[in-house]
């Protein structure tokens, strides 16, 4: 019952990335009814988060996706800039030669 109410207050999202958050907030809630049994969280982690859908997998995809496409946009700007710098250095050279 616990796993499934602290899960009702989370998004996936959360669940997925932040799964230290999770663990400690299993053993917030589930601490005070274990510890009536004379049971002792010491330590709760969670191995892995999937599903049958592929939804997390396809979380990931899409942020590389806009990560790639990022850098992309990094370099193309970057060559653009290079050869702006390039071609004004060229002009450059060329108006002190034809006005020596």
């Amino acid at each position: 019952g616990h796993l499934r109410s602290i899960l009702g207050t989370l998004t996936v999202e959360q669940i997925y990335q932040d799964r230290d958050q999770f663990a400690k907030l299993v053993r917030e809630v589930a601490a005070p009814d274990v510890g009536r049994m004379g049971i002792e969280i010491l330590s709760f982690t969670i191995k892995d988060v999937y599903d049958k859908v592929n939804y997390l997998s396809s979380l990931g995809k899409t942020q590389i996706a806009v990560v790639q496409r990022d850098a992309d946009i990094g370099v193309a700007e970057a060559e653009r800039d290079a050869g702006i710098r390039e071609a004004t250095c060229k002009k450059e050279m060329l108006d002190v030669k034809f006005m020596a």
